[in-house]
């Protein structure tokens, strides 16, 4: 039984030391972009995305994809949510 308390404990040591001793960066790095790349940089519009929202029709968590800038459509029933700024 020794031995097992010896090795459970050395096991919590090694794990607490790799967790308190890890210099992992939460910081974003730098970027430094040319003249050069900056004029070549084209932007076409906005990437297409899914996300999981609660649909009103269906009533369950369902994934919704992004057809415009905050407009999302329900994948099952393709009820829209308007998510834009009213103005």
């Amino acid at each position: 039984m020794d031995w097992i308390s010896f090795l459970t404990g050395g096991t919590c040591v090694a794990l607490a030391f790799a967790l308190f001793t890890s210099s992992h960066d939460d910081e974003e790095d730098d970027i430094i972009i040319d003249e050069e790349t900056e004029s070549e940089l084209v932007v076409n519009g906005h990437a297409e995305r899914n996300v999981i929202m609660s649909c009103q029709t269906c009533r369950k968590l369902k994934k919704h994809r992004e057809i415009k800038p905050n407009l999302f459509q329900c994948i099952k029933c393709k009820r829209h949510v308007d998510l834009r700024r009213a103005s």
